[in-house]
């Protein structure tokens, strides 16, 4: 009877709550984060239309110093206020990003602005916002709805290239800007605004706390499994937004041809897509962190299997798949275990101090791997240091310790 009442209760959050859902999926699929799957396709097609070096083009992953610290802002507001206005506002700043983008004309100052415009409102429609959506709308089966709203980031980063790879053929870089802006103008944009609640009830899992309910900033820091757990994050994820930057260039590099390349931009997707789901499902099931520990000492072998020169493409492509399971892991077992460790009253404060310190790791990471190629003339050393982190990651994840016996989500 016990197990048939949970299933109901399963069955009535999903109904209840299948709206934010679909729209927290597609703002976190199509909104700024998905730009880092496919950043890698318009490294080349810049360098052949405006003269760029492959360390030009890369050098805007450091403005991430600067755009990173406009995060905890976010959280905060996103605590404050809610989710609705903070999103939709992000998802049609990022739209006029990517406008700005698509209307360069080969000047390396302008595609500078551009992107740093790009990457500081674009941080409103990531992880912050959209797992706070399903963090706050689901309890019972919150690890599954956090893996199907990663997955579907994953996915669409699988699918893209394969979409974006001839737009950007035939029109250029500004063909290619203007699709990914079209899409979250036509589907993110529009469900926000309709599926989220304009005044969420106290009981939804979506109000906000007054602003004294969310702990402050130094506070929060002060935990020590705070700052494990963003640690973890940051080792978890900027070796994958670092090399998921370089991936069609790095797979030529290794002897593989254009379209194979292509196609392992597409095998990274698709891997993460799994380990999206495989986590979720498994975090409502098993202690986390162990899940976590797997999951990111399987890519820190995969980088070491890339380390050969002209590696076989069956051989690529598993260590792609390796990789990609460490990437579809991240987002979601963080924001599982910030409410599983911390509950949600500070629960987009404390995500935006992990995407903080990510922010900064992307820069400084994404960044050398470009200069990296230009200085040694191949991606061995980056590809090192992209094992070595992971491995880091899965042992602060364990570090993480027992959960608490006590509920926090309202807290």
């Amino acid at each position: 009877m016990e197990r048939i009442s949970h299933g109901r209760m399963v069955v009535n959050e999903w109904k209840q709550a299948w709206r934010q859902g679909v729209a927290a999926l597609l703002a976190g699929s199509l909104g700024y984060s998905l730009y880092p799957a496919l950043s890698s396709l318009f490294v080349e097609p810049l360098q052949h239309q405006f003269g760029w070096s492959r360390g030009d083009i890369a050098f805007v992953h450091s403005f991430g110093l600067i755009t990173a610290f406009v995060a905890p802002i976010i959280g905060r507001l996103t605590d404050h206020h809610g989710v609705r206005p903070i999103l939709s506002a992000g998802l049609a700043l990022t739209v006029i990003g990517y406008l700005l983008l698509a209307m360069m004309r080969g000047s390396l100052g302008y595609y500078y602005a551009a992107y740093f415009f790009f990457s500081l409102v674009g941080m409103a429609t990531t992880g912050i916002t959209v797992t706070r959506i399903l963090s706050g709308a689901f309890e019972r089966t919150r690890g599954t709805a956090l893996a199907i709203g990663r997955s579907g980031l994953a996915v669409v980063g699988a699918l893209m290239p394969i979409l974006l790879f001839p737009v950007i053929g035939r029109f250029g870089t500004a063909g290619g800007y203007l699709l990914l802006g079209g899409i979250i103008l036509f589907l993110p944009l529009p469900l926000i605004t309709l599926w989220l609640p304009r005044i969420p009830s106290a009981t939804s899992g979506l109000h906000p706390g007054p602003s004294s309910g969310a702990e402050p900033w130094r506070v929060l820091l002060s935990r020590p499994k705070v700052r494990i757990l963003i640690a973890a994050s940051v080792f978890n994820y900027v070796p994958v937004v670092a090399l998921l930057s370089q991936m069609k260039p790095l797979a030529v590099d290794k002897g593989l041809d254009a379209m194979t390349a292509v196609g392992a931009v597409s095998i990274m997707g698709m891997a993460a897509a799994a380990g999206a789901l495989l986590s979720g499902v498994l975090v409502d099931r098993l202690w986390a962190p162990a899940v976590a520990f797997f999951l990111n000492l399987a890519p820190a072998i995969g980088c070491l299997l890339l380390l050969q020169q002209d590696v076989p493409p069956a051989l690529f492509y598993g260590a792609v798949l390796m990789i990609g399971l460490g990437q579809g892991a991240e987002i979601d077992i963080v924001a599982f275990m910030i409410a599983r460790y911390f509950g949600l009253r500070s629960y987009a404060t404390i995500y935006s101090l992990s995407t903080l310190g990510i922010a900064l790791g992307v820069a400084v990471g994404a960044s050398l791997i470009g200069r990296a190629y230009d200085h040694f003339g191949n991606y061995d050393i980056s590809v090192m240091a992209a094992s070595a982190c992971f491995a880091l990651a899965a042992i602060f994840y364990l570090a993480m310790g027992r959960y608490p016996q006590h509920d926090l989500d309202g807290v």
